[in-house]
């Protein structure tokens, strides 16, 4: 009788606690990812692209098998500089390309923006092209570096 209880007492751990060690498995595979952060351009005159913060963002889908995968998700948000006050070009969903790069587009008012970002050592590289709605303004196609911002 000793016996079954020590069992049945193990089985109902099991059935709380595993699927915690599941999560927490998953979870681990979900690190600091070096691109994410808040990256300035120092540089940066009016109407240039002055800040970029991208976000990387852990997740667990259930795949077709019932299985808990763990994934990102990216989304970037850019700045340029303004007065009084920086411009906003919102806040999109990012994609990786093969190479590692992150891509992201910013549809606005006055142009559609795209931007690639590269990690080089402690800067990110960003291409950057601007498509601008107004045929008055010339489209730009440039690369722009810029280094994290400090905590």
């Amino acid at each position: 009788m000793v016996k079954h209880r020590t069992l049945y007492t193990l089985l109902i751990l099991l059935i709380f606690f595993f699927p915690a060690f599941l999560n927490a498995e998953a979870q681990t595979a979900c690190f600091n990812e070096p691109l994410a952060g808040s990256w300035i351009n120092r540089e940066a005159v009016t109407k240039d692209l002055i800040k970029v913060e991208i976000i990387y963002q852990c997740t667990q889908e259930e795949n077709k098998d019932g299985l808990v995968v763990p994934g990102a998700r990216w989304y970037a948000r850019a700045w340029a500089k303004c007065y009084p006050a920086n411009c906003s070009w919102g806040r999109t969903e990012a994609h990786t390309d093969p190479a590692g790069n992150l891509r992201a587009s910013f549809a606005t008012f006055s142009a559609d923006r795209f931007l690639q970002i590269k990690r080089i050592g402690e800067m990110i590289s960003v291409h950057l092209i601007v498509n601008y709605h107004d045929d008055r303004r010339q489209d730009l196609n440039l690369n722009v570096q810029m280094a994290r911002v400090a905590k």
